[in-house]
């Protein structure tokens, strides 16, 4: 997808594990546990 919109792809990459983190951190704020999905999006963006 970065390719078609012509991104660049680090920088996407590092911004969408920001947003992970962002999401997990809210999470937790609220006392929700964290999501399987976002981990695992996480795992695979290291």
């Amino acid at each position: 997808m970065t390719d078609v919109l012509a991104l660049d792809r680090p920088r996407a990459r590092a911004w969408t594990l920001a947003r992970v983190l962002q999401n997990s951190l809210w999470n937790l704020e609220d006392g929700d546990p964290l999501d399987e999905e976002q981990l695992h999006i996480a795992r695979l963006l290291r």
